[in-house]
């Protein structure tokens, strides 16, 4: 009776640590290891509105008292991503912060100062004077498989440290932001539900790597969620540590669509044509003419001006880049290394492929000459028209185009507002040279 009783007590506690262990699952594991590096952030923006009515135009004097400053706040997450305190977040999470609380998982909170952002890459660097803490670099391979499970980890809605499970649902997605209709390129797709406040939180998967940081939601939609990869956030996080700012890089050559351009058509061959090529750029040096069709780069294949963007948003200035083309001489492979865009870029796609020059007076930017026969000149510009904005960010300097185009010249087309007397024209211009 007693070996029974015995027994039976080694057979349950065999059968607690059986259990024990099947609940220990690999995802239970990683959160375990990881979910220490992930923290919440708490945004306090300052708000200054000056009261506004009829009245108070008409008579200031009697009008309602000075400007009111209204405070706001907006709840994300970031990622600790090395022991000297340095944080990985969304640009969007402390865009015009005045004051950034960092809380940790185990209660304690600590303000945090701004190293650096890029909007364009919606990515920001923070750094927090606390040492020791737990961290989780940016994972070095780029590899993630379709289909892999993947843990969110991350405080929407204000829920801190919330974990969601799911797979890689897709690579290299193109997204368009609802707010601030920016395009990003080269985003992960999964499944693992991203809710506001996800945004800056840590995309890992079974083996502990921090593959991404959580971005954004299609908000009508279920169970698609982005994160930028971690190959893209190390490039920005690198340059705004030593140059302050993300280096664009430059090959010198704009495509198109074949469909419009007239091609594509059955039988032919897939891909983007190139439009125009700059001479002096990599493109130009290493062979490549205006109606080449590029079929894949770096070993992926090309099927549209998205997945050309996307790799372009990949390079770094230094980097290589193979293209496979087909042309007038046939297929061929062309290897040329990316530099960076020339200082002066702006000037010349106005020039090139809007036909204007430009001139700074009054710290405004104007219309030095038009060229005859140009877009400009077919659009009605004239000299003396004032460029207030271009791809919608205000400009008072050409040195400004030269920094918002170096960035942005992947675009299709060019967005300008044009000022003349008390009117303001919004035009568009294709970033390619008039068709041969």
């Amino acid at each position: 009776m007693r070996r029974s009783v015995a027994l039976m007590v080694v057979l349950g506690i065999a059968a607690a640590a059986a259990a024990e262990s099947l609940r220990r699952t690999p995802v239970v594991q990683v959160v375990q290891r990881v979910r220490g590096a992930v923290v919440n952030l708490n945004a306090r923006q300052v708000v200054t509105v000056r009261p506004r009515s009829i009245f108070g135009d008409l008579f200031p004097e009697f009008g309602a008292g000075g400007p009111q400053v209204y405070t706001s706040q907006s709840l994300g997450s970031g990622v600790l991503i090395s022991p000297d305190g340095l944080i990985v977040t969304n640009e969007h999470v402390i865009e015009g912060a005045a004051e950034i609380k960092v809380r940790f998982v185990d209660g304690k909170s600590e303000e945090a100062e701004v190293i650096g952002s890029d909007a364009d890459s919606d990515l920001a660097i923070l750094r927090v004077r606390s040492r020791g803490r737990p961290y989780l670099p940016l994972a070095d391979q780029d590899d993630s498989m379709i289909g892999e499970t993947m843990i969110a980890i991350g405080n929407p809605l204000g829920l801190e440290n919330t974990v969601t499970v799911g797979v890689l649902s897709a690579r290299d997605r193109t997204v368009t932001s609802p707010d601030t209709h920016r395009v990003y390129t080269d985003f992960l797709q999964t499944d693992a539900s991203i809710n506001p406040g996800n945004s800056g939180g840590a995309l890992v998967d079974l083996d502990g790597r921090l593959v991404g940081i959580n971005t954004a939601i299609i908000g009508d939609a279920q169970g698609i969620g982005f994160a930028i990869p971690a190959k893209r956030v190390r490039r920005v996080v690198d340059d705004l540590l030593r140059y302050g700012h993300v280096q664009a890089a430059w090959l010198g050559m704009f495509v198109a669509n074949r469909d419009e351009r007239g091609g594509g058509r059955r039988g032919e061959a897939a891909g983007v044509e190139v439009t125009d090529v700059f001479p002096a750029s990599p493109a130009g040096e290493a062979g490549v003419r205006r109606g080449d069709v590029l079929l894949a780069g770096n070993g992926r294949a090309i099927a549209g001006r998205d997945d050309y963007t996307t790799l372009l948003a990949q390079l770094a200035p230094g980097n290589q880049a193979t293209f496979e083309l087909a042309g007038r001489g046939g297929p061929r492979a062309v290897t040329m290394r990316a530099t960076r865009p020339p200082s002066d870029l702006g000037e010349q796609v106005l020039q090139r492929f809007v036909g204007v020059e430009l001139a700074e007076r009054g710290g405004r930017v104007v219309i030095s000459r038009v060229a005859s026969g140009s877009r400009a000149d077919e659009a009605g510009l004239a000299r003396g028209d004032v460029v207030l904005q271009v791809n919608g960010q205000r400009v008072a300097s050409v040195a400004e185009i030269d920094r918002i185009v170096a960035r942005q010249y992947a675009r299709s087309s060019l967005l300008l507002v044009i000022q003349r007397g008390a009117f303001a024209y919004q035009l568009p211009f294709p970033m390619s040279s008039n068709p041969a």
